[in-house]
């Protein structure tokens, strides 16, 4: 992942130093090197992102999901102490009955 990364940063910024570098040389100018230095690293910066989203979507799926199962194990738990109150409760109210 580290070297396709990589290789997804350098490419775009040499590419483009390098068309920019000739574009200058053909119009005898030295503006287009620059112009392409900053298309080369906005075009990195984008694909290390789009890059990445799809490594961290599947992991951020799979903390959900685990959240999820944490979230209905509290719920069941909840469910299951109500429960053991409300059996409590109505044993106290037969003990006081009886008496």
């Amino acid at each position: 992942m580290v070297s396709q990364i990589s290789i997804t940063i350098l490419v775009p910024i040499c590419l483009s130093g390098w068309i920019g570098w000739w574009l200058d040389g053909q119009f005898h100018t030295q503006i287009w090197f620059v112009v392409m230095i900053v298309l080369g690293i906005g075009a990195a910066f984008r694909n290390v992102y789009y890059l990445t989203k799809s490594f961290y979507s599947e992991d951020m799926k799979k903390e959900h999901e685990r959240l999820q199962y944490i979230e209905e194990l509290k719920k069941q738990g909840q469910e299951r102490a109500r429960r053991e109150e409300m059996e409590h409760a109505s044993e106290v109210t037969k003990d006081t009955a009886q008496k």
